[in-house]
């Protein structure tokens, strides 16, 4: 399994989706102040083609938050908030080239602030503490080049107030989305504990009900063929051959019943429950190895979110389901073949809140809807 990140995308992916619309909003917001300030300064640039090499690069981060923030992409990795940063602070750099020796204010350049605003974004999606050491080291880069800038600007004011203001919208705004970022999943963690903290002594609740419910199972199992079968001995007060016959039968069959119950894996199990009836159970589930049992509870808890939410879809062809589990001594393979009557579109975006939860959990997902047949690649470690 994953190790888990501290980001609300990792700790509530699907509470973060949500959110996916602002960050959207913030990072194209970012690249059309940089258009419009651009435009307004164009009497400043002196070279116009790093002008607009400077918008692509701007337009490219900008790219890279609504490709990598995708439901079907999670999570945001710290190697896409790396090309994000980078992508931004090149557009910086060329921004500054396109204006050396012409810039009079610097209060009209857009690197700053838009960098900022891409930071804003990444609240959601990256840890607290890199995004403020990302935004610190990103404002020290911008006040130097600031400080390159002041001998050409239309100013006599003290350097240090221009370093300031190229500084100080980078610091504002990536502090306080490391600072959502922190409350926020502070807050998850503790809602978090809590839950668990109910389900244990739920757990301890029903530990005894569940217990006598098997007793109970059991007995049913007794009652249909052996109860019978004693009483009608008693009445005979005789034992023939014919009785050591059936009881040989009734004893094979009670024993292969619940040998198959314990050889039963937790999928199978979720499978009979959402309607497989068990003589295709060894059609739809083949799990030779028994690899089911190694997922973690994470894991499972996603996996059969997936399964009844493809069951409950009213356009899944009854029984067309198909879960192959194989694997290796250190890493394990699913795939998961479903039909619908629906279109791939739309059955894509009903499952994008339960691919969020599992590209969290499992070390990999790839998920391929084709001519009405979604098939749902997955792998995990071995415990």
């Amino acid at each position: 399994m994953k190790t888990v990140e501290r980001t609300r995308q990792q700790l509530d992916p699907v509470g973060s989706l949500g959110s996916r619309l602002l960050s959207l909003s913030l990072a194209w917001g970012a690249f059309l102040f940089g258009l419009v300030m651009t435009i307004r300064s164009l009497d400043q640039v002196s070279n116009l083609m790093l002008a607009v090499l400077a918008l692509f690069w701007l337009a490219a981060a900008t790219l890279v938050v609504t490709i990598a923030t995708s439901p079907g992409r999670a999570p945001f990795t710290q190697s896409a908030h790396l090309a994000v940063q980078l992508l931004a602070l090149g557009a910086i750099v060329l921004s500054v080239a396109s204006q050396w020796g012409t810039n009079r204010f610097i209060q009209d350049d857009f690197g700053s602030m838009s960098l900022g605003l891409l930071m804003l974004a990444l609240g959601p999606y990256r840890p607290a503490t890199e995004l403020a050491a990302a935004g610190g080291l990103s404002a020290v880069f911008v006040g130097f080049i600031t400080l390159m800038e002041v001998p050409y600007l239309d100013t006599s004011a003290p350097p240090v107030s221009f370093v300031l203001v190229g500084m100080t919208p980078i610091l504002a705004l990536s502090f306080a989305s490391a600072s959502f970022s922190g409350g926020l999943v502070d807050a998850l963690e503790r809602w978090q504990r809590q839950a668990q903290l109910g389900v244990e002594q739920r757990r301890i609740l029903l530990r005894d009900g569940i217990t006598r419910s098997v007793q109970r199972d059991r007995v049913m199992i007794l009652s249909k063929d052996v109860l019978p079968f004693f009483n009608g001995v008693l009445e005979r007060d005789t034992v023939d051959s014919g009785d050591r016959g059936r009881a040989r039968d009734i004893a094979d069959a009670i024993r292969a019943l619940m040998v198959a119950e314990a050889d039963r894996t937790w999928l199978e199990v979720v499978a009979g429950d959402d309607g497989v009836p068990d003589e295709r159970m060894s059609r739809a589930v083949v799990d030779k190895a028994g690899k089911a049992s190694l997922m973690v509870t994470d894991q499972r808890t996603a996996l059969r979110a997936l399964i009844v939410a493809l069951t409950d879809e009213p356009s899944f062809v009854a029984g067309s389901m198909r879960i192959t589990i194989t694997g290796t001594k250190s890493r394990c393979h699913g795939i998961i073949v479903s039909r619908f009557t629906t279109s791939d579109v739309d059955l894509r975006a009903a499952m994008a809140p339960y691919l969020a939860v599992l590209r969290i959990v499992f070390a990999s997902v790839h998920l391929e809807i084709h001519h009405q047949t979604l098939t749902l690649r997955f792998s995990y470690e071995q415990r």
